[in-house]
């Protein structure tokens, strides 16, 4: 099955190289990185005058996972301060995210899941161990660790019903890479039971709870404080953060019906719109634009910021920037999060928001943070919205009842506090069972 496999991904690579090309284009607006994920490019390790100082290695696919991973990754740090740190994402906004938060680390792209690629990363990085955030499985790279006995843990495990399905129906080529992981510290206990079906053994499974619920507040950058001078203290501001197509579109249908002949003028609001993803800042660009919105673009006015405020508060400010969406969460009044008012995305973490204790507006399409969602919207914090109406209505609603906002807001920071705990849990996992060198490297 391993020969298949390889065959087919080496094929794809050599017969459908455009087509990649193209995906990765068409899906971060530009090619930067590819290199890494080829195997070339790589910065040179950081030995730090000691050649015998291996990293340890933790891997998160994108944005949500890299800072998921950041209070377990500094609360190893504290422990280990000596030890050297690399971090590997699948994707572009991932790796600006995980370069913030780790300046002192090696941060790459992950590479393509070919063997000759994986003999060459160990050999140039030479990692001790690797912890996987949540659910990243990938045959070859899996395989290769099993062969060098190298720890190998999953953290923050989920397994989803359909995921569960299917790969029992592969349960031939998957069990044995289920069987891999010398720990699976799962986020509930039906992933745990998942993961045991698939061929974990029961010993090696742990659970946790959910690592987003201990997210650590990032460090204020020198532009949110010029930011909070350039709302100023009488602007509403609302962030609709990580939008798809069809969502930028809904929210401001909503927002033009609650705004009513304020665009363009100078009423105390201001919504911030961050799409998701960088390829589409130029189209949704040309949205605001085609409705004749008043708007700037972050990008433009980043690294001049004018000290005392706009002059004219923009309807709109269009979020065109990497890694900075969480800061503007702070700043927020309240939040709607993206990925969740159309079908076929899930969700994005709304955890981020109420952190800063920020009312979470969201649709029904949820699946990939099911959890916090659920906490949120029972525990307090959340507000759903089933369609475009009573999304009209909610934004309606917390525009104008700020008393409401506050309060749900801090609801949802509660909800934050009550169900933190699990870095602990996991921090003690990785060492019992051997995945973290309790001595420095």
């Amino acid at each position: 099955m391993f020969i298949l496999y390889n065959t087919i991904l080496t094929l794809l690579l050599l017969f459908l190289w455009p087509l990649l090309l193209w995906y990765m284009y068409r899906r971060q607006g530009s090619l930067v990185g590819m290199g890494e994920r080829l195997g070339w490019g790589w910065p040179q390790p950081r030995l730090r005058g000691l050649e015998s100082r291996r990293p340890v290695w933790f891997h998160g696919a994108s944005v949500g996972e890299v800072q998921m991973l950041v209070p377990l990754v500094r609360a190893w740090q504290d422990e280990n301060p000596e030890s050297a740190l690399l971090v590997t994402t699948m994707t572009l906004t991932g790796r600006e995210t995980a370069r913030q938060a780790f300046p002192q680390a090696q941060v790459v792209m992950m590479p393509l899941d070919l063997p000759f690629l994986w003999e060459r990363f160990f050999r140039y990085f030479r990692p001790i161990t690797l912890v996987v955030a949540e659910t990243e499985l990938w045959p070859n790279l899996f395989n290769f660790i099993k062969r060098q006995r190298l720890p190998l843990a999953l953290v923050n495990a989920r397994l989803s019903r359909k995921s569960f399905v299917d790969y029992q129906i592969f349960d031939f080529f998957t069990k044995s890479m289920f069987s891999v992981p010398d720990l699976v510290i799962v986020q509930d206990r039906v992933s745990g039971a998942r993961f045991a079906g698939l061929g974990t053994p029961a010993d090696k499974i742990v659970f946790s709870g959910n690592l987003k619920f201990d997210l650590l507040p990032p460090l204020v950058p020198d532009f949110e404080i010029d930011c909070q001078v350039l709302f100023g203290r009488d602007v509403q501001v609302v962030v609709a953060g990580s939008t798809h197509p069809g969502e930028e579109e809904m929210i401001l249908a909503a927002w033009d019906k609650n705004i009513s002949g304020r665009f363009g003028n100078t009423e105390p609001v201001c919504l911030v719109l961050a799409p998701r993803h960088p390829h589409r800042f130029a189209a949704v660009a040309e949205l605001l634009r085609g409705r004749g919105i008043d708007f700037l673009r972050f990008s433009e006015i980043k690294d001049s910021l004018p000290a005392s405020g706009f002059y004219k508060v923009p309807a709109v400010l269009l979020l065109d920037t990497l890694g900075d969406l969480i800061h503007f969460y702070r700043l927020a009044n309240f939040t709607i999060i993206g990925g969740t008012l159309i079908p076929g995305v899930g969700g994005h973490n709304p955890l981020e928001a109420a952190l800063f204790a920020r009312a979470v507006i969201h649709g029904v399409n949820v699946a990939n943070f099911k959890d916090g969602f659920k906490f949120l919207d029972e525990q307090g914090g959340g507000l759903p919205v089933a369609g475009k109406k009573e999304l009209e209505i909610m934004l309606g609603r917390c525009l104008k009842d700020q008393e409401f906002v506050r309060d749900v807001g801090c609801q949802a920071q509660a909800t934050i506090e009550r169900n933190r705990g699990a870095v602990q849990r996991t921090l003690t996992a990785l060492y019992d069972k051997g995945i973290f060198p309790v001595k420095h490297i």
